[in-house]
């Protein structure tokens, strides 16, 4: 299997609220875009661009939309800056392995290039990222299919102007045969990252990724690592790569909406049927850092609650890491009654 990605319509036009053709959900979805696209070029799958542009006479503009665009103030137009430009996200950058295709109407197959390019590529796997669901993500996914390309769609990369838009049309397509995935499994598969429950024989190697990752003060001993392994080894999640393991993600399922200190030497806080799961430690090594490991081991181990019903993720951080945690969707609690180490954290919770 070869496959490519398809990055459909985020551009300046779709996605700020200033333009006229704004949808609604697409700029949340530009992060999880953004993570897909800097993964794929790291592992050299083709990244395709296909951007909507009209001519400044509106002579190719749909009729259904062009009274719309004339007077909101002609919308990707070639060459355009700003709120209604044809400009990508500053957040995808560009690199010189990128494609670009211009596409005149929903499909990004209609009366463009791209079936010739992914034949020469030797694609045979098309992964659709973008906007809007029912219009041209729902539509290269049917002529994708029509050209037989297996077709994945990754749902929360992308957008429509409700929800309810939204998981009808994902239905629809995965009812004709198109694998819906999500980001952090597609990352998770490109990557070649296995993630597994941990087990006794991993103890040597956590407790090197742990000493590599935190100051003394803050480190879990190694007598603590061991006993978490054997309390909940089924929330404590390590990364492996070649048959090494790179780090993991770990915490016990606690009856409080906050960590306190007590529970880091006491494994007994941990009951399968306490409604929060706590991220003890997210650690992966400084030989691997930079590559989104750690974002898959954080987004496996939430999976994992959400499919367990847990209420909310929960942990504690430095404010260093607020921003990192809060692009998961962590709410910041203020600062913690935590004087783990010495320093100050903050109370983060994911609602589930």
């Amino acid at each position: 299997m070869k496959q490519a990605l398809i990055v459909i319509d985020m551009q300046n036009g779709f996605l700020n609220p200033e333009s006229p053709l704004c949808i609604r959900g697409a700029r949340a979805t530009v992060p999880a875009c953004a993570r897909v696209i800097a993964a794929c070029r790291r592992a050299e799958t083709p990244v395709i661009f296909v951007n909507r542009a009209y001519r400044a006479d509106g002579s190719d503009v749909e009729h259904t939309r062009y009274q719309i665009w004339a007077e909101g103030g002609k919308p990707l137009t070639p060459g355009s800056t700003g709120p209604i430009s044809i400009e990508n996200p500053p957040e995808f950058g560009r690199c010189a392995s990128d494609y670009e295709i211009v596409k005149p109407r929903y499909s990004a197959f209609f009366q463009t290039s791209l079936d010739l390019l992914l034949r020469r590529l030797k694609v045979d796997t098309v992964v659709l990222t973008g906007t809007t669901t029912p219009n041209c993500i729902r539509t290269t996914c049917y002529d994708a299919i029509s050209l037989d390309y297996q077709v994945v769609v990754l749902e929360d990369c992308c957008s429509s102007n409700t929800e309810e838009i939204q998981r009808a049309n994902m239905l629809d397509m995965k009812n004709v045969g198109t694998e819906i995935r999500s980001s952090s499994q597609f990352l998770r598969e490109l990557s070649g990252l296995t993630v597994r429950p941990a087990k006794p024989e991993d103890l040597d190697r956590c407790a090197e990724v742990e000493a590599a990752c935190f100051p003394p003060e803050q480190a879990a001993s190694r007598a603590s690592i061991r006993n978490r392994i054997a309390a909940y080894p089924e929330s404590f999640l390590v990364g492996e790569l070649n048959g090494v393991i790179v780090g993991y993600a770990m915490g016990p399922a606690i009856d409080a909406p906050t960590i306190a200190d007590e529970m880091f030497a006491d494994v007994s806080c941990h009951n399968p049927g306490n409604p929060y799961q706590s991220v003890f430690s997210l650690a992966v090594h400084p030989d691997f850092q930079c590559r989104g490991y750690g974002r898959i081991l954080l987004d496996t181990l939430i999976g994992l609650a959400r499919q367990d019903g847990r209420r909310a993720v929960v942990l504690t951080c430095r404010d260093v890491k607020l921003a990192y945690y809060q692009s998961f969707g962590f709410e910041n609690q203020g600062v913690s009654a935590s004087v783990h180490g010495g320093v100050v954290w903050y109370d983060m919770t994911l609602p589930l």
